[in-house]
């Protein structure tokens, strides 16, 4: 810089013209100057210490056997496919001790040129912390990724729960989820404003849907209404939910409308964390495909949650047997169909329908109770 100073006012000297020029020069090098202080002085202004704490995430592969360094801010990612191996049956107390020490990121396969979504439970189940999924598209997925975070003001970040990290955690062992269970009843009273575009009337029916843990997993539906869509009755229909985990579980309002030919179309749908319920009656808010709000549509539901320990313990010990034997058939059927023995796998089926029968008959003594 002093170099070109140097020589611009040798110029100027021989030609007085070029005067302009030489402020600008000057001009110039004060500018530099300034920020090269300034830069000098907020490097001396930031304390080492502090700087120490700042977390980046550091790209490391993946150790095959679990063994990682312990260092927090290492991270590595899996494509859908390989978070899905680890998260299997066979891994399933490896992998959440994996992330109890580093992060992992788990992104969907190249192959899903539709941009559609991967199921998160899963890798949630197994303590990963970054799920990414395709937001442009409106679908199951990112409709459970929404619900989930709506807990912690949904600024983005979601504690999870202590149960992950408790020792001998499995989500496929419901003896190993160290909290305590919780059973919730639904009663879906009506509804109001649930209409389809071009159509004055409609035949909605409830869907709703436990998610979480594979021993929490459950689904129940209304009756449809006929011809209204206005707003519909449906005289106080109830259910019950068994949950073990509540910590890992969302709970999922879908309603649809039963066309001429009895296929469901969308209408609406909400999600909540069941650690997010309130007892009573309550007002749901619908939304569409896209998690956006529906205007005026909601769901007038009435709540109960309650400790299923405090119920009589032979109906409750009942339906639990009843609901492992429904796992077990349901595993079964998967295995034989595999196998090619579909005249055996149609007969565990005739088994499983018998035992569901049994669970819905169990679950309306109990609702009598």
């Amino acid at each position: 810089m002093a170099f070109v100073v140097y020589y611009m006012n040798t110029i100027c000297k021989k030609d007085p013209i070029k005067t302009e020029i030489q402020h600008i020069c000057l001009a110039f090098q004060k500018k530099a100057e300034a920020t090269v202080k300034k830069q000098i002085e907020r490097r001396n202004m930031i304390a080492q210490e502090f700087s120490d704490l700042i977390v980046y995430c550091v790209a490391v592969q993946f150790n095959e056997k679990f063994q990682g360094s312990g260092n927090c801010v290492e991270m590595s990612s899996f494509q859908e496919t390989k978070a899905e191996g680890l998260c299997s049956k066979s891994k399933a107390l490896q992998f959440p001790t994996y992330n109890y020490r580093q992060l992992s990121r788990v992104y969907p396969k190249g192959s899903r040129i539709d941009s559609s979504n991967y199921n998160p439970i899963p890798m949630w189940n197994c303590g990963s912390q970054l799920c990414a999924l395709n937001y442009q598209t409106a679908d199951w997925p990112m409709q459970v990724n929404q619900g989930r975070f709506l807990m912690n003001g949904m600024c983005g970040y979601v504690l999870q729960p202590d149960c992950i990290w408790s020792e001998g955690y499995s989500p496929f062992d419901k003896r190993s989820v160290k909290v305590d269970p919780m059973t919730i009843s639904v009663t879906v009273i009506g509804a109001r404003h649930l209409m389809r575009p071009k159509q004055k009337l409609g035949n909605p029916f409830v869907e709703i849907e436990i998610v979480g843990l594979d021993c929490d997993n459950n689904k129940w539906k209304t009756l449809s209404t006929q011809m209204n869509g206005l707003n519909p009755v449906w005289s106080k229909q109830t259910t019950d939910f068994d949950i073990h985990c509540p910590d890992l579980a969302l709970i999922r309002f879908v309603v649809n409308d039963e066309d001429t030919f009895g296929e469901p179309k969308f209408l609406g749908q909400a999600t909540f964390p069941v650690k997010c319920l309130r007892t009573g009656y309550r007002s749901v808010p619908l939304k569409n495909e896209y998690s956006e709000p529906l205007e005026l549509s909601a769901l007038l539901v009435h709540v109960d949650i309650r400790n299923p320990q405090e119920e009589d313990n032979d109906i409750y010990s009942c339906l639990q047997d009843l609901q492992d034997q429904r796992e077990d058939l349901s595993s079964r059927i998967a295995e034989l169909e595999l196998n090619g023995d579909l005249r055996q796998a149609q007969q565990v089926r005739q088994v499983l329908q018998e035992t569901e029968a049994t669970i819905v008959k169990k679950n309306q003594e109990r609702q009598h109770r």
